[in-house]
């Protein structure tokens, strides 16, 4: 099993980078970042369109119709559409979802952005995420690419994730630092 799961792995890479590098050659990237990030978008937004994507029931053909005529109507690049009929034909629609997701990784990775990630116990809006996103570009001098991630479990406060990099001002922590300190005190 675990080796089923590298294969995979494998796969979803070779097919990430071969886009990605189709893309870079075309002169496309943008273009087919913007076309990726609908399509992931109706993944996650869509069950059945998902369950298609999955189905070991539905045949290669039956497959690349639905697919077709869902990218056609989201109205995604020649390039993209090609791709993705190419999958369905070797078979390899069920790893659409995440082909789209490391491709987004590679894409982020070739253009040189750093990924940040904050946490809190509620979601900022996306005007305080622009600032944030804002500050650490100009602190750092990188295009920044910042995610949010909800975890009621740090209490209140943040956890901001720059690269390797962890900034923990949650109230979690602190109270653990406290605890540390009050077993010294015995």
């Amino acid at each position: 099993m675990a080796s089923d799961s590298k294969n995979i792995g494998g796969i979803v890479e070779r097919y990430s980078k071969a886009l990605l590098e189709l893309s870079i050659e075309s002169k496309k990237l943008d273009e087919v970042r913007k076309d990726i990030q609908s399509i992931i978008e109706l993944i996650y937004n869509s069950d059945d369109f998902l369950k298609v994507l999955k189905s070991p029931i539905l045949s290669r053909e039956d497959q690349k119709k639905v697919i077709e005529n869902i990218f056609l109507k989201l109205e995604v690049s020649k390039i993209v559409l090609n791709f993705f009929l190419v999958i369905c034909r070797n078979r390899r629609s069920f790893i659409i979802d995440r082909i789209c997701n490391r491709f987004i990784e590679m894409e982020k990775d070739f253009k040189g952005e750093v990924r940040a990630q904050i946490i809190s116990t509620e979601k900022p809006d996306n005007e305080d995420l622009s600032k944030i996103e804002k500050i650490i570009k100009d602190t750092i001098k990188s295009d920044v690419s910042l995610t949010s991630k909800i975890d009621k479990s740090i209490i209140g406060g943040y956890i901001l994730n720059i690269g390797s990099v962890m900034l923990d001002g949650s109230i979690k922590s602190k109270l653990q630092g406290l605890r540390v300190l009050m077993k010294g005190t015995k």
